[in-house]
């Protein structure tokens, strides 16, 4: 595969789509980079595919007792390991403000057990929290995770129900399609991004799952402060009613 960096716009064609990332690389790593707004967070799906051959090699040392096999507290191991060079290499930034990446989910597709097997993968998921709820939210992303043996990237934004996606770009490319490739290391993602931007409406999907509550419900006054501020207003209005009445007995 050759070197340096290629971008390849996705082509719009289902077969081509249908093909992507299911088969492994033989000589290469490749890694695969999806967000998937909803209404009070961003999906941040990332998985190294390890190609064939850089697959065999890393069995060997992920079998830390070399019985043949390897465990799976011996892959949760090494997913944690590519899990920890990941996150501080991802650069997330909600609506102007840099958050950490803390991954939810850390999982290792080994596909076969024996050592002397190939091609695996390291699946992560992590959650973006909006500063509030629904509207409108810009989330740019940029990867500068160093993967070894660099084949290909792939970059793409999911479509949610109840989100409109107003653009979702990597630099000055802005393909319909929100699906980028990459051959090689770098390239755009590290310095340029994906940047996506969104309006997610009153039918984007609000997961209760307490994940994202404090930021999102914390710009919303509560019910009470509504009441004790229309209340208020109330009172401030009535006295205001009486002076003017007794200002006009008074001429």
């Amino acid at each position: 595969m050759r070197r340096g960096v290629v971008l390849v716009l996705a082509v719009t064609f289902a077969a081509t789509q249908a093909r992507a990332h299911i088969a492994p690389s033989v000589d290469d790593n490749n890694r695969y980079l999806k967000l998937t707004p909803a209404a009070d967070r961003v999906r941040i799906s990332y998985t190294v595919l390890f190609g064939e051959v850089p697959g065999a090699l890393n069995r060997k040392t992920i079998d830390a007792n070399k019985d043949g096999t390897i465990s799976d507290d011996e892959a949760a191991a090494f997913g944690t390991k590519v899990a920890g060079e990941v996150a501080p290499a991802l650069e997330v930034t909600v609506d102007g403000k840099v958050q950490p990446v803390s991954w939810a989910t850390v999982a290792v597709g080994m596909g076969s057990p024996q050592t002397a097997a190939g091609s695996f993968s390291v699946d992560l998921v992590a959650w973006a929290c909006l500063p509030v709820a629904r509207g409108k939210h810009r989330i740019v992303l940029r990867d500068r995770f160093r993967i070894p043996r660099p084949g290909e990237t792939e970059a793409k934004v999911e479509d949610s129900p109840g989100v409109i996606l107003h653009h979702a770009r990597v630099g000055t490319f802005n393909d319909p399609t929100h699906d980028y490739r990459f051959v090689g290391a770098g390239g755009p993602l590290s310095e340029d991004g994906l940047d996506v931007e969104f309006t997610a409406g009153d039918k984007a999907p609000l997961t209760a799952d307490g994940t994202c509550a404090g930021t999102a419900a914390g710009k919303r006054p509560p019910v009470r402060m509504i009441m004790t501020l229309a209340a208020g207003i109330g009172f401030a209005l009535a006295v205001l009613a009486v002076l003017l009445k007794r200002r006009r007995r008074r001429r």
